[in-house]
């Protein structure tokens, strides 16, 4: 009796994992208009037992896929479906078997990215905690198996290097050409933002964006950009202008590159940790993760928050 339970239940997770809604409705995520920032479907997504954060959406907006660790367990990648005005019980995506994190799907509706820990075949990591980014296939309603980019934007560990020296777990584009990840290059002391251009399989040696903070000492990650294109969101430590601890931060595009960046604002970054900004497809929600902690020396429970991106005044923060 229990094997057929077992093998019911795999049936089921398989079928709801291949499932990606298509749809041209206009979003909403709620009958109320959200002008302060509130978690994001409770209970579903934000839970109390488990953190959950690193969230993403397919085009359409219709299936969301985030991060949720357990406890002391390795967390992994999950998915919902938004049916009828609801999101679905969320579902363990097949593939996740190891420490597997900051999910990303593709415009074209064709690949998921996503950052793990787990090996890469020929080049095993020699350092203390090596994360790089992988991908994988949505190919006719199924997941292929994953693989690692190649060695432009991986840069496995080496003897004696420490996090965050070479580890990459993020990476965005709206155009499935142009991309942008953050990483800290070997030799260097700071995490940054790099920017890459996808060659068909392959991707281009990264150039860093410069002048995001006066004091480069400031790490940057988690880095994407408004469905737009004319903000670069991202979040920082301890970085100048935040409330302190994790913030996140935004820069405008110009002619000439990308404005200084500034605090989002005090809607989303308190004394808690904020991070990992993202959007709605049609930009319209404004998404990140908070940090509870019960204690002040331990980790504490991640959620996702989600306010209506209109009240966060973009415009105004560059006109102060």
């Amino acid at each position: 009796m229990k094997v057929t339970n077992t093998i019911f239940l795999l049936f089921l997770t398989l079928g709801a994992c291949s499932t990606i809604k298509k749809t041209d409705e206009p979003l909403k995520y709620s009958d109320r208009t959200i002008s302060i920032p509130e978690k994001f479907a409770e209970g579903i997504i934000s839970t109390d037992e488990a953190s959950e954060f690193d969230i993403c959406f397919a085009p359409n907006g219709k299936t969301a896929f985030f991060t949720r660790r357990t406890g002391s367990e390795k967390q992994k990648l999950w998915q919902t479906n938004f049916e009828n005005d609801m999101w679905t019980k969320s579902i363990q995506l097949p593939f996740s078997t190891d420490r597997d994190e900051t999910p990303f799907f593709s415009r074209d509706e064709k690949t998921l990215y996503f950052g793990s820990d787990r090996l890469i075949e020929g080049r095993p990591s020699k350092g203390n905690f090596d994360m790089n980014i992988w991908r994988v296939e949505w190919i006719n309603n199924k997941w292929g198996s994953p693989e690692p980019l190649n060695s432009n934007i991986n840069a496995v560990q080496e003897v004696k290097e420490e996090w965050p020296s070479s580890n990459e777990n993020f990476i965005f584009s709206l155009d499935n050409e142009n991309f942008i990840y953050t990483t800290m290059l070997r030799g260097d002391k700071v995490l940054e933002v790099y920017k890459t251009t996808k060659k068909g399989d392959e991707f281009t040696k990264p150039e860093k964006i410069t002048g995001l903070f006066q004091n480069e000492k400031s790490w940057k990650y988690s880095a994407v950009l408004s469905p737009d294109g004319q903000y670069l969101v991202f979040n920082s430590y301890e970085a100048e202008g935040g409330v302190g601890g994790e913030d996140v931060f935004i820069s405008k595009k110009t002619s000439n590159g990308w404005t200084k960046a500034k605090s989002i604002g005090n809607l989303v970054n308190t004394k808690a940790e904020e991070s990992s900004p993202r959007f709605s497809p049609d930009g319209k929600y404004f998404f990140f993760g908070r940090e509870f902690k019960k204690k002040p020396n331990e980790d504490g429970i991640w959620n996702v928050f989600f306010i209506e991106t209109a009240y966060l005044n973009f415009e105004t923060l560059f006109n102060n």
